[in-house]
Order: structure tokens, then C-alpha cells, then sequence
């Protein structure tokens, strides 16, 4: 992975640094640099996957986040050590850095999220599974993201599904609870055509949430969810050969529903 000069990417409190990279165009070359910073329980992790893709996606995903945290703090990308909380949530070890982060991969799309004293989480989801399960639906999705998608469908159900799964994936994992979190307790409404509402679950107190999702490529939707105390500033970039500034415009945006 290419390393650059940190100052050029200053992650300033409040500050959100939302990174992905499509991977379907990854050659060898980026593959072993990738594997190049990986920890040796990563390059065991990656070596369990079956499917090449699945490896691919791997690399990808934990290069990709250890190169982005280098052009913030003062570790180089394979230094980095990391430990996870009781409910799996990853986090520095040892480092006593303020400085949160979240990651995810699909099949052709990885990302993960940076901030400081802001808790954040991200999901992305592939539209390639080609149907929407209706027993996640039943089990998961609020009465009112139901009939959401009660009238659709096809693919437009299909992306809707995709969309609020992705949202909720990206919520929970900011939390930290995982989808050991009940889905069904809090609910995402779609507002026109680019707003975004969140109906927290009952009880949440003294919380802020504010969401964003995008759509990286037309097979692929993307989510950050933010809890923070004040407004935050999301700067989307990706990363090919080295990082830049996205060229992707913002799908839906939201603010909590109180």
C-alpha cells in the first residue's frame, strides 16, 4: 500500500474520513501489497477462505484500513495492533489513541471509517444475491421498513432491502452491540428523494446519530453511521493506487428523528 504524508489528510475532532476501494480490478501487485502489512493472524485469516474472491476482498479490506490509519498517526501500515471489545467492536491496542475507526467488505467493495473521540460505523452490501429474505425482513425490519418494501418490487425491492440492511449494519456496529442488537427496535425512513430519517429505539437518551449512504458503484450501496455530540464534517475518499479525494456524490443523508 502506498504511504503518504499524513498532515495532508489531518483528521481534526468532529472530522469523519469515510474510505472504500472497488475490487475487482485489484491485480496481483495489489494483492501482495496488501498482504505485505497484514499481521500474521490476518494472513492466517485470509488463508481460510475458500473462494479467491473472498481472500481478495480480505486483503483488501484490513490493507486498506491499516494504510488509512497510517496517514494519521505515527505508525507505519504493518505496525498496527488491534484488539476488540467484549462485543467483537475492533479497536487500537495498547495505544491510548483517540482515534476511532470501523471496517467492511463485500464481494467488490471494501471501506471503513476513521474519526476522533466519535464513535462510527460502516457497512457495505453487494446486490449481487439477486433476491431479498423475506425471513430477515420478518425478523429484523421494522413494521413500517415492511411496508416500505411491501411496494416494491423486483430490483427496486431488492435495493431497498439492500439499502436499510446496510444502514442498519452500519448503526449497530457503531453502537458496538453487533447484531446481537435487536433490528426491529429502531427504524430508517426514506424522506424524497436524498433525505434520510432515523427513529431510534426506544429509551436511547443524550444521542445524536447522523447517517450517510452512497451507492460506489451500481451493484454496490455503502453506509456511515456517526454518534457524535455536534454536527460532523464526512469526507468521502477512495483509494486506487493511492488515496483521493471521491468523486462520489452523497445518495441520502440523515439527522435523528427526536
Amino acid at each position: 500500500m502506498l504511504e503518504l504524508n499524513a498532515r495532508a489528510y489531518c483528521l481534526e475532532p468532529g472530522a469523519v474520513h469515510l474510505w472504500y476501494r472497488l475490487t475487482e480490478g485489484l491485480d496481483e501487485h495489489d494483492l501482495v501489497a496488501a498482504l505485505d502489512v497484514l499481521s500474521p493472524l490476518e494472513r492466517a485469516r485470509y488463508g481460510r477462505f475458500a473462494l479467491e474472491r473472498d481472500r481478495r476482498d480480505f486483503a483488501a479490506a484490513h490493507g486498506l484500513l491499516r494504510s488509512a490509519l497510517s496517514l494519521y498517526g505515527n505508525a507505519r501500515p504493518a505496525e498496527w495492533r488491534f484488539d476488540t471489545t467484549e462485543s467483537g467492536k475492533p479497536l487500537l491496542a495498547g495505544t491510548g489513541s483517540r482515534l476511532q475507526f470501523n471496517i467492511a467488505h463485500t464481494d467488490g467493495l471494501v471501506a471503513c471509517a476513521a474519526a476522533v473521540d466519535v464513535n462510527v460505523g460502516v457497512d457495505v452490501e453487494s446486490l449481487d444475491s439477486g433476491r431479498v429474505p423475506n425471513d430477515v425482513v420478518s425478523r429484523c425490519f421494522s413494521e413500517h421498513e415492511i411496508a416500505e418494501l411491501d411496494v416494491r418490487n423486483g430490483i427496486d425491492r431488492l435495493e431497498r432491502f439492500t439499502e436499510l440492511w446496510t444502514l442498519k449494519e452500519a448503526y449497530v456496529k457503531a453502537t458496538g452491540a453487533g447484531l446481537s442488537a435487536p433490528l426491529n427496535a429502531f427504524t430508517f425512513e426514506f424522506d424524497a428523494a436524498s433525505g434520510l430519517r432515523f427513529h431510534p429505539p426506544d429509551g436511547t437518551m443524550n444521542t445524536e446519530w447522523q447517517f450517510a449512504l452512497f451507492a460506489p458503484s451500481a451493484g454496490h450501496r455503502m453506509a456511515v453511521a456517526v454518534h457524535s455530540g455536534l454536527p460532523s464534517d464526512l469526507r468521502v475518499l477512495t483509494w486506487s493506487k493511492g488515496p483521493a479525494d471521491a468523486n462520489l456524490g452523497v445518495k441520502r443523508t440523515s439527522s435523528t428523528v427526536r
